[in-house]
């Protein structure tokens, strides 16, 4: 899952103009600072070694330098430099499961009255408005990244719709024959109805249809037991670390 993941946003980053993404010994150098949005400014850490260590201050510090606030991608088991991190004033931790799902252990959904397909030009502006509430973005934000994904071959932009409107939106990108599902964000007022589950589902069967043997993706709290029950299952910890906002204290000890 990982090196289809750093292969995935390696190919994203290519079309953004002064966007970067470098392999750098046991980590990855994420760095955009239009897009403040955790895993696009700081360092990936790859494998948790005493040169991963060595290298994240200097990371951290080109990211902030380069006007961006700083998260590190850790993994399973990276107690050293989760540990370093933290000296470093990171202390703040969200959970990230990455999940996979193979050829036959779809669970696809049922009974759902919702239309997905791939979205028309006329779409895009309501659905970069639903990602950018989902993801408490600016929409100027989703404007340029989705323009970006469009240039991309190797991606597949999705909505749901109901009775013409567009209530949900994900994108499925696939590389080597792994097909990576991001970006499944449902309206506020249109959630709880199984439409995310349905664009997984198309996202992911488009993938296999297409030659892939492999779908992964990193999954938020709200989705986790929506792809549970589609048959993804945990195969890794993600644990993205920063600063704390201003306003949060950090616990003693």
């Amino acid at each position: 899952m990982q090196c289809a993941l750093e292969a995935i946003w390696a190919r994203l980053y290519m079309e953004v103009d002064g966007a970067r993404f470098e392999r750098r010994g046991d980590l990855v150098l994420a760095l955009y600072p239009p897009f403040p949005i955790p895993q696009c400014n700081g360092p990936w850490i790859v494998e948790d070694t005493q040169s991963a260590v060595a290298a994240m201050a200097g990371a951290i510090a080109e990211v902030e330098a380069a006007g961006a606030w700083p998260w590190v991608q850790t993994r399973s088991g990276h107690v050293r430099t989760r540990r370093a991190a933290a000296e470093l004033g990171l202390t703040h931790s969200e959970l990230v499961p990455g999940m996979v799902l193979q050829p036959g252990e779809l669970v696809e959904p049922s009974g759902l009255a919702v239309e997905v397909d791939l979205i028309a030009t006329t779409e895009v502006d309501a659905t970069n408005e639903i990602l950018a509430t989902c993801f408490d973005a600016p929409k100027e934000l989703f404007d340029r990244f989705c323009g970006v994904c469009t240039a991309v071959d190797e991606a597949s932009w999705y909505v749901a719709r109901v009775a013409d409107e567009v209530v949900a939106t994900a994108l499925g990108v696939t590389i080597d024959r792994v097909t990576g599902v991001f970006n499944v964000a449902t309206a506020p007022e249109h959630r709880g109805r199984g439409y995310g589950a349905a664009l997984t589902a198309r996202v992911v069967q488009d993938g296999f249809h297409g030659g892939a043997t492999l779908a992964f993706l990193q999954s938020s709290d709200i989705g986790h037991s929506v792809y549970r029950r589609l048959g993804f299952r945990d195969v890794e910890e993600y644990r993205l670390l920063t600063r704390p906002a201003p306003t949060e204290t950090t616990p003693a000890g």
